[in-house]
């Protein structure tokens, strides 16, 4: 085989390769992101939280009595935009509410992140006896900042 045959197959192989990758960034609950993903947890008899939730983890929370979905995830990030629109039409499918507090992942505790956090814990205890369920992009990150604030105000 000639070295320039060689060449192409392993550029066929590689952008296949990141291909497979980018995919798996866009669809979190599967291949090799699904090993990462936090499990949902409740942090009291109205409050879950936990990974992004696919349509049908959706339908599973709405039968659990869950009424609003509380997204920590950022529409302005050119990865997260796409799946937070996605969820916006797939929640309103299922019948649930949705609200957005919009964290950028890069900053963690960056002062924005922690007011949109503010308002998310505020929203939350607002909601009272409303069943919500609170998520991030893998359930890892964002979503312990806000059980921290959360436990805190409560």
């Amino acid at each position: 085989m000639s070295t320039e045959k060689k060449i192409w197959l392993l550029v066929l192989f590689f952008a296949g390769l990141f291909s497979y990758a980018v995919y798996n960034v866009y669809r979190p609950d599967t291949g090799p992101m699904s090993f990462v993903r936090g499990a949902a947890r409740e942090l009291g008899p109205n409050v879950i939280i936990g990974p992004y939730p696919t349509q049908d983890e959706l339908v599973r929370l709405k039968k659990r009595g869950v009424v609003e979905i509380v997204s920590l995830m950022d529409g302005d990030s050119a990865v997260e935009s796409l799946l937070v629109n996605e969820e916006k039409k797939t929640v309103a499918i299922v019948g649930l509410r949705f609200a957005n507090f919009p964290m950028d992942f890069s900053r963690l505790e960056s002062d924005k992140n922690m007011r949109h956090l503010a308002d998310a814990v505020r929203n939350v205890l607002a909601l009272d006896k409303t069943k919500v369920y609170v998520h991030c992009y893998l359930g890892r990150h964002r979503v312990v900042l806000f059980e921290r604030e959360f436990l805190k105000a409560r």
